[in-house]
This record gives structure tokens, sequence and C-alpha cells, in this order.
């Protein structure tokens, strides 16, 4: 799997200098970027250019229901021009997701048939709401389950399916082929909504989350910390604990 970026990350650095920020996450060491719903107002051809000057790749593409719900909105060309392995979208999280599944599985199937009409995948995000029990299964379970595996994928969080009380090995493992991208974040305390921190540092098991990971179809497992005082810091600090879980992965693997 190669190692990504969520964009999300860095959203007051963008405002300021959206090419400056990417040429400096590109010296990190990072394979790719997600990009979260921001494309600095660059057309889809030269961002693509400018990614391959920065050699990173696109990791994915984030953007919002209704952008994904018309087939002729730029968010396609900006997937098949970045090469981006999904797009990608989620829903609000303070939604009562024992009432909403239904629409939102619904959405789902919508989406789903425009992004394969576009040429291109669609995979839902997961917070924690999604892990909510209706009649003893949940939510995300749910909204799966009534959709075509090939056209309706899903990009774990690892620690939004911890927080929602959910096994996130567990999980990728029983959709392990319809994943391409994982969220990795760990958290201080799980009670905590910005309690985010580095990878390595909170409570999430992460190595059994990359376990899991190395069976699926994912091609990325990509970094992203939704609260942090210095965000190249704490990517930094990131990206070492992803390079050394890896290599205590293989190593134990006897590879």
């Amino acid at each position: 799997m190669k190692r990504g970026i969520q964009l999300f990350n860095f959203g007051k650095e963008l405002g300021e200098d959206f090419r400056g920020t990417l040429r400096r996450i590109s010296e990190l060491g990072f394979d790719g970027v997600e990009f979260a719903c921001r494309y600095g107002d660059i057309a889809p051809d030269d961002l693509a250019a400018f990614l391959k000057e920065l050699h990173l790749e696109c990791a994915g593409t984030m953007f919002t229901p209704d952008e994904l719900l018309d087939k002729d909105n730029i968010a396609y060309e900006y997937a098949r021009k970045l090469n981006s392995p999904a797009v990608t979208s989620s829903t609000p999280t303070a939604s009562d997701f024992t009432a909403v599944w239904p629409e939102i599985a619904e959405r789902c199937r919508k989406i789903g048939d425009i992004a394969a009409a576009n040429g291109v995948a669609f995979s839902y995000h997961n917070h924690w709401g999604e892990f909510t029990l209706v009649d003893g299964v949940s939510a995300m379970d749910r909204i799966l389950a009534a959709n075509d595996e090939n056209k309706v994928l899903v990009e774990p969080d690892v620690c939004w399916v911890t927080r929602g009380g959910g096994d996130p090995a567990d999980y990728i493992r029983r959709y392990a082929h319809r994943i391409r991208q994982i969220h990795f974040k760990d958290m201080l305390d799980l009670n905590e909504r910005y309690s985010t921190s580095p990878l390595g540092t909170g409570v999430i098991d992460l190595e059994s989350c990359y376990r899991a990971a190395l069976e699926s179809d994912a091609e990325w497992y990509i970094y992203e910390q939704d609260a942090c005082d210095d965000a190249f810091a704490c990517a930094k600090k990131s990206l070492e604990f992803m390079k050394h879980l890896g290599e205590t992965v293989r190593q134990g693997d006897g590879q």
C-alpha cells in the first residue's frame, strides 16, 4: 500500500497559499495527497500537471454529495484527470442515522450509478454515527448491504469506527473487496471529538488495522488528523510512525 495524507489537515495553510502548501507537503515524503473538497481554483489539467511536478499521486478526491449527484459536475473531471482511486463523500456527523440511513443508501446508489457512468469509482466515508445500531445492525452495514458492491465502495476511518463502537480491523476484513483507501487516524480520548493526535500516540489499535488492510484491496492508507497546532510537525511524526509500522509488521511476519 501507498502512504497518503489527507489535505483536510492543512485547511488554514491551503487557504493562504494552495500551491505553496502542496509544495511543502511534497517535501515530507508521502506518496500522495487526498483532496478534501478544495482544489485551489486550479483547472483539473493544471492540477494534474502540478502534482506530477511535485512527484505526488492523487490518493483520493472528496466532494459534497450535491456535487456528485450532478452528472456534469467538474468533480468527475478532477477525478479522471488526477487518476483518483475514487470520488468520495460523507454525511454530517450530527445526523440521526436510525432515521436517515435509507436516504443515505439511496443517495449512495444514485452517486454510484453517476460515478460509474463517468468512468470513476465512488466510495462512502464513515464517521462514528454510521455505527449506530438499527434493530441490531449498524446503519453502515445497512447502507452497504442496500447497494451494489461494485458501485458503492467504502473508505473506512479506523478512528471513527472505533469511536462508534466497532472493530476497525474486522470491518476492513468484512469489506476487504470494497476498499481502495483507508483513513488512519489516532485519538487520545474517544469521548473527545477533537483529541485526534499524531499516529501512534493515541488509543487506536493501528497495527491490527494495518494488518487487516494488507489483506484487503486497499491501495492507500491515508493519515488524517482533525486537530493539530502544527500540521507539518504532526504529519512528519505520523509519517515516521507509518514507516515504522510497515517495518514492524514485515519483521514480525519474517519478510
